[in-house]
């Protein structure tokens, strides 16, 4: 009789002890949520552009691409996106954007890993959260952790052929619609076999929200859009922020007689590949790493997408050469702090290098006869 009590709290102890696990893991969160609220700064462009701006439109101010909106290069449907941001205190939205977009990328590191077939991955996602390129996404209050999950998304989609998700997933890379130069139409040239009727669903969600714009922004919001980037155009508040290959190889004196057709060739070469042998994940890996390197306006804070598709899946197979290019980021640290600006073009050689190793290990798979 006595031994039946003990023996009931003791087959209970497991369940009461996931509780308490519960119990002390929302207590961290939160003590780390109220943290951030007491100690974060809010990021330059959370409190330039993506939290005035969607306020004011709410308000009637502004129909975007206009004085009142000078800068804001996203398209128009990203001003939706942020109203739940925008819309709470300035410190609390900043919070809000930075845990999810901190999730955002570990997520999407942590599962692209695990595809790999990565012993760790939770630490390889803890590195990609952790690299000063995600960790300048995260304090300046951008969205190319959303483009991320975007391209993420669109690529699963690809590969279940479902035609909704593709759509919508394409509509969230869009968000950055530098992520998605080559990204996306890789992406649309994979799902060029699929039956008219999935190709019909892939266009729906982005017909639907384009009219939706026409509604919310205007019928002249493109012609907008076109003159605004005109009027402001990108790269004059980021000045030495921008790293594309362009500003980098002009800045050496490397004239883009040269660079343009070597890009490319190299563009020709990724298309005729996903056209013959479909959209794998060594596909993806180089049209992401490639993405960077030939886009035209580019920032460090985008190689978050490299970080967490092909460096994780590189670092959950070869550690050691996933290193090399990880380490490149460590500049990053001092033009953060103003120490280097046109030294910080070296941050361009970041996606450059990491192409060469993902070239290099693809080759020493095919050596050792395992090519994913």
């Amino acid at each position: 009789m006595d031994g039946e009590p003990i023996l009931h709290i003791l087959r209970r102890w497991p369940k009461k002890r996931s509780l308490v696990g519960l119990l002390l893991l929302a207590a961290g969160l939160g003590i780390m949520i109220y943290g951030l609220y007491l100690y974060l700064p809010v990021g330059f462009d959370f409190y330039h552009w993506y939290r005035p701006i969607p306020r004011a439109w709410l308000a009637g101010e502004t129909h975007l691409y206009d004085k009142t909106s000078a800068e804001f290069y996203s398209p128009p449907w990203v001003a939706w996106l942020l109203l739940p941001f925008a819309l709470l205190d300035m410190q609390w939205g900043m919070v809000a954007l930075t845990i999810t977009s901190a999730a955002m990328i570990g997520g999407v590191a942590h599962s692209y890993a695990q595809q790999a077939g990565a012993r760790y991955p939770s630490l390889l996602a803890l590195l990609a959260v952790a690299c000063p390129y995600s960790l300048q996404v995260l304090f300046v209050g951008t969205l190319d952790a959303w483009s991320l999950l975007g391209v993420y998304l669109a690529y699963g989609a690809a590969r279940s052929r479902n035609g909704w998700l593709l759509g919508f997933a394409l509509l969230l890379a869009a968000a950055k619609p530098q992520n998605v130069v080559l990204t996306g139409p890789v992406l649309l040239i994979a799902a060029r076999a699929w039956p008219l009727p999935t190709l019909a669903r892939v266009a729906l969600p982005p017909g639907a929200v384009l009219a939706a714009t026409f509604v919310g922004f205007g019928l002249d919001w493109p012609l907008r859009a076109l003159q605004h980037y005109q009027s402001f155009p990108p790269g004059v508040t980021a000045g030495y922020l921008v790293t594309s290959t362009y500003d980098a190889t002009s800045f050496v004196g490397i004239p883009l007689s040269l660079v343009i057709p070597a890009l490319f060739i190299g563009v020709c070469l990724l298309v005729r590949h996903v056209w013959r042998k479909g959209l794998t994940l060594d596909v993806l890996d180089l049209a992401v790493t490639m993405n960077a390197i030939v886009s035209p306006y580019m920032l460090s804070q985008s190689y978050l997408l490299l970080l967490a598709l092909p460096w994780a899946r590189l670092a959950a197979r070869r550690p050691l050469l996933a290193a090399v290019p990880y380490l490149m980021s460590i500049p990053l640290l001092f033009r953060a702090q103003g120490l280097w600006d046109n030294i910080g073009l070296l941050d361009v050689t970041f996606p450059i290098i990491l192409l060469v190793v993902l070239l290099v290990e693809r080759r020493m798979g095919r050596r050792g006869g395992s090519v994913s």
